[in-house]
């Protein structure tokens, strides 16, 4: 039954893998392999040891068939051994390179010789555990044997508190709801893992040599190396290792899930733009071949203010609203066209002050009396194209103005431009009290020509811009949203230092 779920684990490590192909990944795929072959020695040594009874055997192999294969599964003990030490040693190993690969401490992160170090401990005690080596060194010298267990013993239980330790000091550094649900994820299956390894690591695979030696120096805590284990003690061993799995799996394959999620958002918002693509550059075309002749007429229509029977002030109504008229769709092309076309993006380290000056001091241009409160915290520079870069933040800037109107909440209307350091990332949010936006919306809110606005001025093409920037620069772009209470837009840049 622990085989069953330990093999699980290790298939939705893979697809972890397989969905997002980083470092981390592949820590974790060592980290369910690791606890896979433990508990597999684990299994083995159990049946092929007997001395239990037939209730516990049935718990722990379902059947007794199942239990006689394995009993008479062909391994030495010399391999079963090194089996448990090579699941056991490498375990806290993998944990703790982990933790050490989420870890936004700057002594940790700049200092990658912190690291390679981590892995001198397992190395040596693998290296003492292999069995020649094991025998050719315990045989003689009972002393060194209790040395061997109980160090080993003291630097597992060190690197577990670490990586732990790690983990919770991350988990309260995070101020970004959905960065630090993506960690809770991660890190509820690592300390799932952990609860499971924690109910054998107690115990030196150094006995599985020592087969029928005396036990004493072993047996420690629930363990599989009791003389006489009551049913009891191997129910809390297989009921704890089966809640631990369920969640371990059910974290990992929520974390995955949503990075496979995020992956398949953007291959669908591409071909959606591709479909429209040919089209949209046609209609572009056309419409501004039409604009352009009504610019004639309108002209025309200006020059009838010379005749004396000619209603002056009714045409000088026509020409200003087809004049405005005009000019608002001339407006709309050139943001449809800027949103199609290819553009180049040069980036070069550029002050975030810089960035958010520009890009409100443009936004009062078209709405003077909207405050924008700007909180640029510990942020000095982020590598940035400048102009494209403004361009989204204005629009960002425009969409928050444009929710607070349509809430009627112009007097006490809040928009906050704050920017902070963010894990790997530097932060540029903008948040808003307006109407906010249903989760049925925010699944939508960022597809081309999408827009909930009847208004010739929104053609839903502003957050998709945005969003195409933001990608063209290496970040990604969140929304959390809550319908009458307001929305937040959140710029996330790689880190520039």
């Amino acid at each position: 039954m622990l085989i069953i779920l330990t093999i699980t684990l290790v298939a939705a490590s893979v697809l972890t893998l397989c969905v997002k192909k980083s470092r981390e990944s592949m820590y974790m795929l060592g980290l369910c392999l690791s606890l896979m072959l433990e508990i597999c020695g684990v299994m083995i040594f159990i049946a092929k040891k007997g001395g239990v009874s037939q209730e516990v055997m049935r718990f722990l192999y379902i059947s007794p068939a199942i239990r006689v294969k394995i009993q008479y599964f062909l391994i030495t003990l010399n391999q079963l051994g090194f089996l448990i030490a090579l699941g056991r040693t490498l375990f806290p190993f993998f944990l703790l390179e982990l933790s050490m690969c989420y870890s936004m401490i700057p002594l940790i992160r700049k200092n990658t010789w912190i690291q390679k170090a981590a892995a001198v401990l397992p190395a040596v005690t693998l290296v003492l555990y292999i069995p020649g080596i094991y025998r050719a060194l315990c045989r003689p010298n009972a002393f060194f044997k209790k040395l061997l267990v109980n160090g080993t013993l003291l630097w597992i239980t060190a690197y577990l508190l670490a990586a732990v330790a790690l983990l919770v000091w991350e988990y309260y550094s995070i101020t970004m709801k959905f960065c630090k649900r993506q960690f809770c994820q991660i890190s509820v299956s690592m300390v799932a893992l952990t609860g499971i390894y924690l109910l054998y690591y107690q115990q030196d695979p150094g006995q599985v040599y020592h087969f029928y030696s005396d036990m004493s120096l072993w047996s420690k805590g629930v363990g599989y190396l009791q003389v006489d284990p009551s049913l009891f003690s191997y129910c809390v061993l297989v009921i704890v290792s089966i809640i631990c799995c369920i969640f371990g799996f059910y974290s990992l394959l929520r974390y995955t899930s949503s990075n496979f999620a995020a992956d398949k958002e953007d291959v669908i918002m591409e071909r959606k733009f591709d479909t429209a693509r040919v089209g949209v550059s046609m209609f572009v075309h056309s419409m501004k071949n039409q604009l352009l002749s009504g610019r004639v007429i309108y002209k025309r229509i200006g020059q009838l203010y010379e005749q004396p029977k000619v209603d002056v002030m009714k045409v000088r109504e026509y020409v200003d609203v087809l004049e405005d008229f005009n000019n608002t769709m001339l407006l709309r092309m050139e943001e449809l066209y800027r949103c199609v076309k290819a553009n180049a993006i040069y980036m070069v380290p550029v002050p975030v002050e810089e960035i958010a000056g520009n890009a409100v001091e443009r936004f009062h241009k078209k709405y003077p009396e909207a405050e924008v409160e700007i909180k640029l915290g510990d942020v000095s520079l982020i590598l940035a194209d400048k102009a494209h870069f403004c361009e989204a933040l204005y629009n960002l800037l425009v969409n928050a103005q444009e929710a607070v109107i349509e809430a009627g909440k112009q007097e006490e209307g809040r928009i906050l431009l704050q920017c902070r350091n963010e894990r790997l990332y530097t932060v540029i949010e903008v948040r808003d009290n307006g109407c906010g936006m249903a989760k049925g919306k925010l699944k939508k809110v960022f597809d081309p020509f999408f827009t909930s606005k009847n208004s010739n001025y929104n053609w839903g093409m502003g957050l998709y811009y945005v969003r195409e920037i933001v990608k063209s620069h290496l970040g990604s772009l969140r929304v959390e949203s809550r319908e009458g209470e307001g929305s937040s837009f959140c710029i996330l840049l790689p880190r520039y230092q």
